[in-house]
C-alpha cells in the first residue's frame, strides 16, 4: 500500500482528539509510523490523538514515536483501521496476519467507525480460502481435527516452532472452498471447545478502502 493512500485515510477520517486503533499486522505497523510522522510534521490538521494498541509491538512502536496510549477498558475507540486479505460487497472480510485475533475482534466491536483497507483485486462476491482460528493450546490436536472438517487444517508455524498469538494461543489455518453462511460458520466453529476466535469478521466494517491503480471508498452510509 502506497504512503499517499495512508496519508489520505489519516487526513480524511481521523480528527483531532480521536481515540484511534490499528489492527496488528505488518501494514498496521506501517500505518502507525505514518500516523505519528503526520502529527509530528503537522501535515494533517490534528493536534493530538490517543492510541489503543492491539499488540505489544504496536504499543512499543506507538510509545517510541510519542503517541499517547489509551486503555480499551477506559476509552471507546472512535476510529479503527484494519487491513484485510479479502473482502466482499457486504462489508465482511478475512484477516490472516494478526498478533491476536481476540484483540482485533474486540477493537472491531468497540470502534465507532471501522475502516477496512484491502487490495482491490481481493474484493470478491463470496469469501473463501484460508481462514485462521485462534485456539487454546490445551488439546489443540483435537480442536484441529474438528476444524479439519471445514477443509485441510494445519497449525501455523513460526520457523520450526508453533506460532503463538500474544494472548498465548495457537493459530489453525483451514482452507475453505466456499462459505455458504458466514454466521453459521462462526456459530458452529465457536461451539467447538478450544476455538476462541476466528479471522472471519462478519458485520463489523463501516467503510472499505480499496487500493490498487486507484483508490476507491465503499461506505455503508
Amino acid at each position: 500500500m502506497e504512503e499517499r493512500h495512508i496519508e489520505g485515510i489519516i487526513a480524511r477520517y481521523i480528527k483531532d482528539g480521536d481515540v484511534v486503533s490499528v489492527g496488528s499486522s505488518a501494514l498496521g505497523e506501517k500505518f502507525i509510523k505514518k500516523l505519528a510522522l503526520s502529527l509530528e510534521e503537522e501535515s494533517v490538521p490534528i493536534n493530538s490523538i490517543e492510541f489503543v494498541p492491539t499488540s505489544m509491538r504496536t504499543a512499543a512502536i506507538a510509545s517510541s514515536l510519542g503517541l499517547p496510549i489509551a486503555d480499551i477498558n477506559e476509552r471507546e475507540v472512535d476510529v479503527a483501521v484494519e487491513f484485510a486479505d479479502m473482502v466482499d460487497g457486504d462489508y465482511n472480510f478475512i484477516k490472516r496476519d494478526s498478533a491476536s485475533f481476540v484483540r482485533d475482534k474486540m477493537i472491531a466491536q468497540s470502534a465507532a467507525i471501522l475502516i477496512i483497507v484491502c487490495d482491490e483485486k481481493n474484493l470478491v462476491g463470496k469469501l473463501r480460502g484460508r481462514i485462521p482460528f485462534e485456539i487454546a493450546t490445551f488439546g489443540w490436536k483435537r480442536t484441529m481435527n474438528q476444524l479439519d472438517g471445514l477443509g485441510k487444517a494445519k497449525r501455523r508455524m513460526n520457523g520450526s516452532l508453533p506460532f503463538k498469538t500474544e494472548t498465548g494461543h495457537y493459530v489453525i489455518d483451514a482452507d475453505v472452498d466456499k462459505i455458504f453462511s458466514y454466521e453459521d460458520l462462526e456459530f458452529e466453529t465457536k461451539n467447538i471447545p478450544g476455538v476462541l476466535e476466528t479471522g472471519l469478521f462478519v458485520g463489523f466494517a463501516d467503510k472499505i478502502l480499496l487500493h490498487g491503480k486507484q483508490l476507491r471508498m465503499m461506505s455503508r452510509t
